[in-house]
């Protein structure tokens, strides 16, 4: 896993709010399954927005060690195709 710090890492993904962030926890799991460290912005989980009063409009980012990045939008390309 990367030693970089959390805050330098690059957002390869956005998605809204709109289904409590299950796309963006499906991406951030094909991307772990992939060998890539990733994780969403904000964190959390589905169970834990339903209660938080995020708004479906609100943005959440996937995000991944910069060295990383490229392989990563390359990998959550391939979904889209």
């Amino acid at each position: 896993m990367s030693t970089e710090k959390r805050d330098e890492w690059i957002v390869v993904a956005q998605f809204n709010a709109m289904d409590f962030g299950l796309a963006a926890d499906m991406a951030v799991s094909k991307l772990q399954g992939s060998g890539i460290p990733a994780q969403r912005v904000p964190s959390g989980s589905i169970t834990g927005a339903i209660g938080t009063g995020m708004l479906p409009s609100e943005l959440i980012r996937v995000i991944v060690p910069p060295d990383q990045a490229e392989k990563a939008r390359e990998i959550l390309a391939e979904e889209d195709a």
